[in-house]
């Protein structure tokens, strides 16, 4: 089934969506967890969480790419799953305190105001335009390198494997193409 007849589906909410990116995207999906969680179990569940979202957000959110939108629900729910558990072994849940307002006042206003947010995330949409206009501009072999190693979380070796290439050739492109992004990011003013 192609990715619009599977989009349909999630948007008619049929269960058959699920499986029909099971099928198509599943091995996909599991290989990017698999690249930042390296624990088949987290794995597992960080792929039945990209159902779910995929699920939750489709009808709402209809994406121009299938396959990049679940990679990159994948990526950031296998990031987010590391992220939790780097601070559970930080802060012992015995000695979790809520910082609501609740138990420790002094805490509850230490976040952004809402106008550094919004600068905040303007100065974030920037950035991530810069990069998709850089990215667009290189050769199709380094645009395929750049987004093997950055969205998808692959290893040098497996993009080497992939494209038939030495790993020192992809290191080489990765360094070109990282000091291409941050003099263009500098020209277009912002800080690297």
């Amino acid at each position: 089934m192609d990715d619009s007849g599977i989009i349909e589906l999630l948007g008619a909410r049929d269960e058959r969506a699920l499986r029909e990116i099971e099928t198509k995207y599943g091995a996909k999906l599991k290989q990017v967890a698999r690249n930042v969680l390296r624990n088949e179990e987290d794995v597992d569940e960080c792929v039945s969480d990209v159902y779910l979202k995929a699920w939750n957000s489709i009808p709402g959110t209809v994406p121009d790419n299938l396959e990049a939108y679940l990679a990159a629900i994948a990526r950031n729910t296998a990031l987010s799953r590391i992220r939790k558990d780097n601070a559970d072994k930080r802060i012992p849940s015995e000695a979790a305190v809520s910082i609501d307002g609740g138990s420790l006042p002094e805490l509850a206003d230490t976040g952004a105001s809402t106008e550094e947010t919004v600068e905040a995330r303007s100065e974030e949409e920037r950035i991530r335009s810069g990069i998709a206009e850089f990215v667009r501009a290189l050769p199709l072999k380094e645009q395929k390198i750049f987004v093997a190693r950055y969205r998808y979380g692959a290893r040098v070796g497996e993009i080497a494997r992939r494209l038939g290439i030495p790993a020192g050739t992809v290191k080489s492109t990765l360094s070109r193409i990282r000091s291409g992004l941050a003099a263009r990011l500098r020209k277009d003013g912002i800080d690297v």
